[in-house]
């Protein structure tokens, strides 16, 4: 068996008042969360587009992750075009 400790619990009560840390960041709401989904379609619809590389350095997502995506998004009605460009092939949503 182990010895409990008997030290007293410290509450905000027993500080004082210029003891008590009190920051901005703990009473604002904190920054919505961007999914990975939402990045990718993001990227896709910047003017440049984005490689399948590109994709995967942001999501953290293997090459054939990226490219499941696109094939969802396509079959979700997304018009998405790839074109090469120096060698590189960027992909595109393309929007009305």
């Amino acid at each position: 068996m182990t010895k409990q400790s008997k030290k007293p619990i410290e509450t905000a009560e027993d500080k004082p008042a210029e003891a008590i840390e009190t920051t901005a960041e703990t009473s604002a709401e904190p920054a919505p969360k961007i999914t990975k989904k939402a990045l990718v379609e993001k990227l896709l619809k910047s003017d440049k587009g984005a490689t399948i590389e590109e994709l995967s350095k942001q999501t953290g997502w293997q090459a054939h992750t990226v490219r499941g995506h696109l094939s969802i998004l396509k079959k979700a009605g997304a018009e998405i075009i790839s074109e090469r460009v120096d060698g590189a092939r960027y992909y595109r949503i393309i929007t009305a």
